[in-house]
């Protein structure tokens, strides 16, 4: 059993690393919360809403959910230190779903030994891709000078500007599904489940599972079948003179979000670490196969929008494009869908010169200007995996105050 003292020294680490040391709000909180639990104490949310942020003795959580949105923030901010800086810790912090308490949980242990992949079929998939990066990479460097040349015209200065124009090295991010390892009948088997697309949720299942013999998340990643024709283009507009790097997201670090311009293509289910950039408390989305939707909830109206049909057969799809500021000076693209279909329309459509003048005059109507920094829901109308019919369903601007990553 840890002492105090050992739990406090947990703790300092924590506050020391990146995700917290400049946020003093998540300091006091983490710190409060850490003392109840040392006291044997679980703090109420108004305790928590007096005592740490400050609020009079009328804080109704009814009409103010500020208490519960920060200590969701924390959730996530923990896991994205275990996920990085932590990641080696021998303890982590959890904070149950509806409760207020810590509580130091065990690190699951490294699996080391080697393994062999049993399902032939994901083996022969991660080759053909590793040799598809490797042949597209090496299609680029010596062919970028042949691709149809894209001119500011073909873009809006308000999308794509900021990553034409800045000298920051440029990072393209591939969604990757999550995997896991597990002994089932005596061999290592690699698991998927539609419900667990982060290391917190691995966690959890984990937790809630001791009795499964279960090892660790594969260290080798899985992409979903995604578009790549449009990565080309991409590639043309980021500029042949600077430095492109692609990446997985499941092996997304803190310093790449510092570092780079980034254009992330993947699914709602893998978005990993990139899921700290729809915090947004507008923002609703479920992955789950039974029902895909996405949900905005504005003051005085709610928008909801659910993925329809088989992705083989005939079917609706739904991508979510945005801007959003970088946490130093750089820019973050998002285009996230539930299938390849919704992403291949939307990456078509945001490079397209006539669909985008289509959209600055719907943004210009509504803003009476084309906002720096918005989202915009694509609906894609589509069979076997190809959209046919593409239109936009919902947009709105984003504050770049209330956009921080932390």
């Amino acid at each position: 059993m840890l002492s105090d003292e050992t739990k406090r020294k947990i703790v300092e680490k924590i506050l020391e690393s990146e995700g917290f040391k400049s946020s003093k709000t998540y300091k006091k909180l983490l710190l409060y919360l850490v003392e109840s639990s040392i006291n044997n104490e679980e703090p109420k949310e108004i305790t928590i809403a007096i005592q740490v942020f400050g609020k009079g003795s009328d804080f109704n959580p009814g009409e103010d959910s500020s208490v519960r949105v920060y200590a969701s923030n924390l959730r996530k901010k923990l896991d994205h230190y275990y996920a990085n800086e932590g990641k080696h810790d021998k303890y982590r912090l959890k904070i149950p779903k509806g409760h207020y308490r810590i509580e130091f949980v065990p690190m699951q242990s490294q699996f080391k030994k080697r393994f062999t992949i049993k399902n032939k079929t994901l083996l022969y998939s991660l080759s053909a891709l590793i040799i598809m990066l490797l042949v597209f990479s090496t299609y680029n460097y010596f062919q970028l000078r042949k691709l149809t040349s894209i001119s500011s015209s073909v873009v809006f200065d308000t999308v794509w500007h900021n990553l034409i124009e800045s000298e920051n090295p440029k990072l393209v991010v591939l969604g990757n599904d999550l995997f896991f390892l597990e002994i089932i009948d005596g061999e290592e088997t690699i698991v998927r489940k539609h419900y667990i697309n982060t290391t917190e949720e691995f966690n959890e299942y984990k937790a809630e599972h001791p009795e499964k013999e279960i090892i660790g998340i594969t260290p080798y990643p899985f992409f979903p079948k995604i578009d790549i024709s449009t990565i080309p283009i991409l590639v043309k507009l980021l500029n042949a003179k600077e430095k492109l790097t692609l990446k997985a997201s499941s092996e997304l670090k803190t310093h790449d979000l510092l570092e780079n311009d980034i254009i992330f293509l993947g699914s709602f289910r893998s978005l990993h670490f990139m899921s700290y950039l729809l915090r947004d408390s507008l923002i609703e989305y479920s992955a789950d196969p039974e029902k895909m939707f996405v949900r905005f909830n504005e003051p005085d109206t709610v928008f909801t929008f659910e993925q329809a049909g088989e992705p083989g057969q005939k079917h609706i799809d739904y991508c979510l494009f945005r801007k959003v500021p970088g946490p130093n000076k750089n820019t973050i693209y998002m285009f996230v869908s539930f299938f390849e279909a919704g992403i291949s329309a939307a990456t078509r459509y945001m490079l397209n010169k006539e669909s985008l003048a289509e959209l600055s005059e719907m943004m210009r109507k509504k803003y009476g200007k084309a906002p720096e920094y918005f989202e915009v829901l694509f609906e894609s109308q589509g069979y076997s995996r190809t959209a046919f019919n593409t239109k936009v369903k919902y947009f709105r601007e984003l504050s770049a105050e209330k956009l921080k990553i932390w």
